[in-house]
């Protein structure tokens, strides 16, 4: 069974609305948190399988990834 792991990392986004010079220099990436199964971690970042895991065919659904320049924090669950 593959580790269950939490990633805390920090999104891009677009908005359609004016800003000011001031709103953008104060911009800051969107906070998610994903779990899910860890599949691989290479040197681009985290594989995660966010929906199932089939043990019989060694099989995932949802897959993921999030670059390592994107990270917080991950969190092995147990």
């Amino acid at each position: 069974m593959p580790s269950v792991v939490v990633i805390e990392w920090g999104d891009a986004f677009i908005e359609g609305d004016d800003f000011t010079r001031a709103e953008g220099e104060a911009t800051e990436p969107v906070g998610r948190v994903t779990v899910g199964f860890l599949v691989a971690h290479n040197q681009h970042g985290y594989v995660l399988a966010t929906d199932t895991y089939d043990e019989d065919d060694d099989e995932f659904a949802g897959r993921m990834f999030v670059p390592h320049g994107m990270i917080k924090s991950v969190k092995k669950l147990t």
